[in-house]
C-alpha cells in the first residue's frame, strides 16, 4: 500500500489525467509553443453540435438527460461514521492531521490501481483507485472535517520512451491542497515525483470533475464500451467546453471507432482553442497519413517536429540517451541546449554534472552538482543524488 505524503510548503505529483491517442502506434505529443505558417487547405468544417450529438458514433442523438451524473464527492454512512470520531470538537486542520495519521496507520486502505477512476465513496469501499480517485476521496473527507481543501493541478514534464523517441506522453497530475494558518499542506499518493519547478494551479471543482469524467471515459474506451465512453467524454465537455485537451480526447474516441471525419473535426476544434496544442497536431498528422493526405500529414508532422526539437525536456531526453550509450560529448551538447532554454530543472544540472565528471571536467561537474542540489528541495531526490555520487566514487 502506498501512503499519502503531506507537506506544509510544497505540492506533490498527483492524479493522472490521461490524453489518449487512438490510431495504431499513436502516442501522445506534449503541449509546446506554436510555430508560424498556414496549413494546406482542408475541406473540414467544424460542426461542434454534430460532434457532441453522438450521431456519428452511436447512430442517434444523445439526450442531455442521459449523461452521467456521478456523485463524485459522496460520503457513505460508513465514511461519515469514521470521520465523526476523528478529534471531535477540534479545528478542521487538526482533524485533517488525524485523518492522515489514520491512513498511514491503515485505519483504511487504498491500493493504487491506475485504471480505476472512482468516486470518493467507491474508492473508500473498494479500497483501490488511481490518483484522481484518491484525491477525490481525500478532498471529500477533508471538507467533511471542516478543513479547507481543494484540487491542485501540477504540470509535470513530458517523458519520452526509449522505444519511441519521436513521441512522448504528457500527464496531468492532481493532488489535494489544504491551507490553514499553519501553512499549506499537500496530500498525495507520492510526493517524491514532484519538484517545485513545476507549474501548478488551483482547480475549481468543475475543472476537476471534468478531468474525472474524461479519465472515466477513456477507461471505458479502452474497455470497448463505446456508448458509455462517449457519454462520459461528452459530460466532461459539458463542464469545460473550452478545453482543447477534452476535444482532443473526444477525437481519440472517434479515431478508435474509425470515425475519422469526426476525429478530424475534434482535433481541429482543439487547435482552434489552442493553436499550439501538439497532441492534436500529432494526432492529425497520423490521421492524415492514414488517409494518404500527404500534404496535410507532412504539415502537421513538421509542426510537431518544430515543437519537439525546441523543447528542453526533449533535449534532456536526447542527452540522457547519449549518456547511457557512453557518448558524453553528445550528451553535453544537448544539455547545453536544454539549459540555455530552461535552467531551473535540477535534473538537467545533475546530468550535466555527471557528464562533465565523465569528461574529466571536475570544476564544471562540481558547479552543476551544487546547482542540482540547490534546486532539488525534495529530500528523497537529494538522497538519490547522494547515493549516485557515492556509487560513482566507489567505482571510479
Amino acid at each position: 500500500m502506498k501512503t499519502p505524503q503531506n507537506s506544509e510548503r510544497r505540492p506533490g505529483a498527483g492524479a493522472r489525467w490521461r490524453l489518449f491517442a487512438a490510431l495504431p502506434g499513436l502516442l501522445l505529443a506534449t503541449l509546446l509553443n506554436g510555430c508560424a505558417g498556414q496549413p494546406p487547405q482542408t475541406a473540414a468544417v467544424i460542426d461542434s453540435g454534430w460532434l457532441l450529438s453522438g450521431r456519428a458514433l452511436l447512430g442517434e442523438e444523445v439526450d442531455g438527460a442521459s449523461l452521467p451524473e456521478d456523485d463524485i464527492l459522496y460520503l457513505s454512512p460508513e465514511m461519515r461514521s469514521y470521520l465523526a470520531q476523528l478529534a471531535p470538537g477540534a479545528s478542521g486542520d487538526v482533524r485533517l492531521q488525524a485523518l492522515l495519521r489514520g491512513f498511514q496507520q491503515q485505519d483504511f486502505n487504498v491500493e493504487y490501481t491506475p485504471d480505476a477512476t472512482l468516486t470518493a465513496g467507491e474508492t473508500y469501499r473498494q479500497q483501490q483507485g488511481n490518483c484522481i480517485a484518491f484525491t477525490v476521496m481525500m478532498v471529500a473527507m477533508a471538507r467533511e472535517l471542516g478543513a479547507d481543501a481543494y484540487f491542485n493541478q501540477v504540470e509535470v514534464p513530458p517523458v519520452w520512451g526509449h522505444e519511441e523517441s519521436q513521441t512522448f506522453v504528457v500527464y496531468r497530475h492532481i493532488n489535494m491542497v489544504s491551507e490553514s494558518l499553519r501553512g499549506r499542506r499537500v496530500v498525495d499518493f507520492n510526493l517524491a515525483a514532484y519538484d517545485p519547478v513545476y507549474d501548478q494551479r488551483k482547480l475549481t471543482d468543475s475543472e476537476a470533475f471534468a478531468q474525472y469524467y474524461s479519465n472515466r471515459g477513456l477507461e471505458l474506451m479502452q474497455q470497448g464500451e463505446k456508448r458509455p465512453a462517449f457519454l462520459y467524454l461528452r459530460k466532461a465537455l459539458e463542464l469545460r467546453p473550452g478545453s482543447a485537451d477534452l476535444w482532443a480526447n473526444l477525437g481519440a474516441l472517434y479515431s478508435r471507432y474509425q470515425q475519422f471525419d469526426a476525429a478530424e473535426q475534434s482535433y481541429l476544434q482543439a487547435l482552434q482553442l489552442d493553436r499550439r496544442h501538439a497532441i492534436a497536431m500529432s494526432n492529425l498528422e497520423r490521421l492524415y497519413r492514414h488517409e494518404q493526405r500527404t500534404e496535410l500529414a507532412d504539415y502537421y508532422a513538421e509542426r510537431a517536429r518544430f515543437h519537439r526539437e525546441r523543447n528542453p525536456y526533449y533535449l534532456y531526453y536526447q542527452a540522457r540517451n547519449a549518456y547511457e550509450h557512453g557518448d558524453f560529448r553528445e550528451a553535453k551538447r544537448q544539455l547545453k541546449r536544454a539549459l540555455w532554454k530552461y535552467e531551473n530543472d535540477h535534473r538537467f544540472h545533475f546530468l550535466m554534472g555527471l557528464t562533465s565528471y565523465q569528461l574529466g571536467d571536475v570544476e564544471d561537474s562540481r558547479s552543476h552538482f551544487v546547482e542540482a542540489f540547490s534546486l532539488a528541495d525534495n529530500p528523497g531526490t537529494r538522497q538519490a543524488y547522494t547515493r549516485k555520487l557515492d556509487y560513482l566514487k566507489e567505482h571510479r
